[in-house]
């Protein structure tokens, strides 16, 4: 997948299947779901909205830069980890939505805010690659997704990151998360120790019907289980139609 702003792929299958509206992570690319997005693909359409590298835009600016490139049908909008905010803003206002996915993510920061300073001083150039890596992908990541990894995050400017960061690290969207009404699906790692139960358990306490489906992995789940994860996806759009 290039990294343009937008990259949408049609699915081969019936062309009645709702389409996906896929949010990346922290790195805002998109370039690490290829997996992902190749086996959604063989059943419904997906895109995939990469951020802006150009310029740092927070949380409202991003909500803003991803309904300007929505689908004007119907469709399920998927938010990992980072953009999980974005996702649970745009379904909690946006009749077009027919289903919240969010992947290893939250609606309350993950951390407590008093660390929101710390963004400030985020530098991953300062981080051992091995620490990255580990906390991202786990024992699950193959060498060649851990060498994908580096490459996006040695691309993107450092004032990128410490933006995002900040911004994940004092936003709190649990009143939107109360105003959704289309059925909702969470992924987690079960070996996630950055976005941890808590999170989840705050979503589920908002939202009780909210469906939980467990992985064994760690937080990049949707780069490393791209098959399991691209299965519970599809069941649960299935179910929508």
């Amino acid at each position: 997948m290039t990294r343009t702003q937008c990259a949408i792929k049609k699915a081969v299958t019936a062309p009645d299947n709702i389409s996906i509206l896929l949010l990346p992570g922290l790195d805002g690319t998109g370039e690490l779901l290829t997996a992902l997005v190749d086996q959604l693909s063989s059943h419904r359409p997906v895109q995939v909205i990469s951020y802006p590298a150009s310029k740092p835009l927070d949380y409202d600016d991003l909500t803003t830069f991803v309904l300007e490139r929505a689908p004007k049908e119907q469709f399920v909008i998927l938010g990992e980890s980072f953009s999980g905010p974005i996702a649970i803003e745009i379904a909690s206002a946006e009749p077009r939505v027919a289903g919240l996915i969010l992947a290893s993510s939250f609606a309350r920061h993950p951390i407590p805010s008093l660390f929101a300073p710390v963004a400030n001083l985020l530098d991953l150039r300062w981080v051992p690659s091995k620490f990255v890596e580990a906390a991202l992908l786990g024992s699950t990541g193959k060498p060649e997704l851990k060498a994908r990894l580096g490459q996006v995050l040695k691309r993107l400017p450092r004032e990128i990151i410490r933006v995002r960061a900040a911004e994940a690290l004092r936003v709190d969207k649990r009143n939107r998360l109360r105003d959704i009404i289309c059925p909702m699906l969470c992924l987690q790692g079960r070996f996630d120790w950055l976005v941890r139960k808590r999170c989840l358990d705050e979503i589920t306490s908002v939202q009780p019907t909210c469906q939980v489906r467990w992985l064994a992995a760690s937080h990049m789940l949707l780069e490393t289980h791209p098959y399991e994860a691209a299965e519970a996806i599809n069941e649960f759009c299935d179910r929508l139609r």
